[in-house]
């Protein structure tokens, strides 16, 4: 997201929220903190979700099952988009959890054009 939608798109009002979930072994907040360097635009705000609670919350907004570990999910809003006690449904999405399912797998240059579509 850095180099392909940050670093394109010289909006100020864009926002890019990280979130950092522990899904394997790996996943320490200490791993997420080193990690952060890889999104460091200003724009960019970084969380850390030691409880797992936005897989859960945004399974159905996705129509994933509420078991399947959502993660590596590229969710875009327009502006003013509201939030409420569940996250609302983005505009669109990309994901890079493998083929099965029905959204768009991870391509840079096409997240990023369609966020410029956004305004």
């Amino acid at each position: 997201m850095q180099s392909s939608v940050l670093a394109t798109i010289d909006d100020p009002s864009l926002r890019a929220y990280v979130a950092w979930v522990p899904i394997l072994p790996a996943d320490t907040e200490e791993a997420a903190r080193q990690s952060a360097s890889l999104v460091s635009d200003g724009r960019a705000l970084h969380f850390w979700d030691a409880r797992k609670q936005l897989p859960a919350a945004f399974a159905p907004v996705l129509g994933l099952p509420k078991a399947w570990p959502v993660w590596d999910v590229y969710l875009a809003y327009p502006p003013g988009a509201a939030w409420d006690r569940t996250p609302p449904a983005p505009a669109f999405w990309h994901h890079q959890l493998g083929d099965t399912i029905d959204a768009p797998v991870l391509n840079g240059e096409k997240f990023a054009a369609a966020v410029g579509e956004l305004g």
